[in-house]
């Protein structure tokens, strides 16, 4: 993810840009603060490349994740790297570290000063989308890891307030899906790009890619047109179960995926390889929806 990071970067964003080569001279915590979806994750990892960190010494805590074991399990992995005598550098990060129970932040404040008192060679970055000083303010939230984590503060903005990214991450997420899925999609049209230009992106990045994911399945190579996504304007296909109580459009389009998926599967007896072949896509990717979507059998 180091080159998606960097081609992200126009000039609303060079402040975070300039600042990236200094957080990997020191082991300054960081607090990345920012809606959802606008590439928080992103940063975190474009620092641990760049200070040399690979795979097996990034530790992620997911505080959003109901399984308060995997998280145990991560932390414990760190304890084991660290205070087992190992100091070569590592990244802890505590990705939402607002959604961080109190059970879970006592061992983890814990972990860090032991850490600090060792000299050990630590990065902790943390991303919030809430303001911490309200918690610790309630209650919910320890001020004295507060206090370990939020060395640097990076506001990272919406994605609506960095149009000039939209063309790069369509790009990067065209390779992506063409890989993935085996489609043959060879670029935008330029009415499509100024849809989403023109488009408010509350879910940031992370809606980006769903519409994207989505114009994938309706539509038809070598061009991704204007109708394929799903937004106000555009003659888009939409579910045709529209009384979801969840009205997110991950929910919307995972329920579309769901509904096209399946019929192409009825029609073709449930074979998956005529079935990836009408596609257009990988058997290997319609086995993973159907395990995503929960597809089944009637």
């Amino acid at each position: 993810m180091r080159f998606y990071f960097d081609a992200l970067m126009d000039e609303k964003m060079d402040e975070v840009k300039k600042i990236i080569p200094h957080l990997c001279e020191n082991n300054a915590s960081v607090l990345l603060y920012g809606e959802k979806g606008t590439g928080k994750s992103y940063i975190a990892s474009s620092v641990h490349q760049k200070k040399g960190g690979n795979a097996q010494n990034f530790f992620e805590i997911n505080c959003k994740s109901f399984s308060t074991l995997k998280n145990a399990e991560v932390l414990d992995g760190a304890k084991v790297w660290f205070l087992g005598g190992q100091n070569n550098y590592a990244t802890l990060f505590l990705n939402c570290v607002n959604k961080m129970s109190l059970d879970l932040q006592q061992p983890v404040d814990a972990f860090l000063s032991e850490c600090a008192r060792l000299g050990r060679n630590l990065k902790v970055i943390s991303s919030t989308e809430e303001n911490i000083e309200s918690m610790i303010a309630s209650g919910d939230f320890l001020e004295s890891l507060f206090y370990k984590i939020n060395s640097v503060v990076i506001n990272v903005q919406p994605l609506r307030q960095r149009k000039d990214e939209i063309p790069v991450l369509l790009e990067f997420y065209r390779k992506l899906y063409c890989k993935q899925t085996g489609f043959n999609y060879t670029a935008f049209s330029q009415s499509a790009v100024n849809l989403l230009q023109d488009y408010f992106f509350a879910g940031n990045i992370d809606e980006l890619k769903n519409l994207v994911q989505h114009a994938f399945i309706v539509g038809e190579p070598p061009l991704l047109k204007a109708s394929d996504f799903m937004l106000a304007g555009a003659p888009a296909s939409s579910p045709s179960d529209l009384s979801l109580p969840d009205k997110s459009l991950k929910t919307a389009l995972d329920s579309f995926k769901k509904e096209y998926v399946t019929q192409i599967l009825e029609e073709n007896g449930w074979n998956q390889t005529k079935t990836a072949r009408i596609l257009g896509i990988q058997r290997t990717y319609v086995i993973r929806l159907i395990n995503e979507l929960h597809i089944q059998k009637k």
